[in-house]
């Protein structure tokens, strides 16, 4: 008798709703909006066009990513990263690469310099973890010709 009052005990409370009770189980990663400002200018701050850039993990030596800049020297962009890949990038250098560049024809020497975002809006914490600017401004220094 008490085996048929559960079952059917549990049959009016999945009825009622009861069995949707369980946690919500949500999928995804959380993102982070990424403002992206930078400047390459060699020495007496000419504008150095079609630049690669990388960000990178200077201590593990672990490339993040990449953006290139325009003729103008200039990138201004928004990017859509996973709050991991952002973690990285806040403390992470972005570096020029000689034979990253092949159109600059050894001009520059490999060179670095650190950046750092700053939060300037909120997310919901959650899905969205707010709005980040970072300015990357770097000056190349020329080779020398031996």
């Amino acid at each position: 008798m008490k085996l048929s009052f559960r079952k059917v005990l549990v049959g009016i409370l999945a009825l009622a709703g009861f069995s949707g009770c369980a946690p919500k189980v949500e999928y995804g990663c959380p993102q982070a909006k990424l403002k992206l400002k930078a400047t390459v200018v060699d020495q007496a701050g000419n504008p150095v066009g079609n630049t690669s850039l990388v960000f990178k993990d200077l201590k593990d030596n672990r490339w993040i990513r990449d953006e290139v800049t325009g003729e103008d020297g200039t990138l201004s962009v928004t990017r859509h990263v996973m709050i991991h890949e952002m973690e990285l990038i806040e403390g992470a250098n972005v570096v020029y690469y000689e034979e990253g560049n092949p159109g600059h024809e050894g001009k520059f020497k490999d060179d670095s310099v650190a950046v750092k975002a700053e939060k300037v809006g909120k997310g919901d914490g959650r899905w969205d973890y707010g709005t980040y600017e970072m300015k990357v401004d770097l000056k190349l220094k020329e080779r020398q010709n031996s």
